[in-house]
């Protein structure tokens, strides 16, 4: 194997580290907060940032109308 692909491995192993990590955190801000964690994936179109996963935004209204009502 390449080093080009050894670091590639590297870089995945990380990430999957960081992921569950995150999930485990993640959990335990829904049990002390009650409120949902969701991510945002922005980028830049010329010179705009726009958010990439425009099908979260509802979750998040949903979800902040829900934690209102509490």
């Amino acid at each position: 194997m390449n080093d080009y692909w050894l670091e590639q491995e590297k870089i995945f192993k990380k990430a999957l580290e960081k992921k569950e990590l995150q999930h485990k955190t993640h959990i335990k801000f829904t049990n002390n907060f009650g409120g949902k964690v969701f991510y945002i994936y922005s980028g830049k179109e010329g010179s705009k940032k726009i958010i990439k996963n425009q099908e979260v935004i509802p979750e998040i209204e949903t979800e902040i109308s829900r934690l209102n009502n509490i």
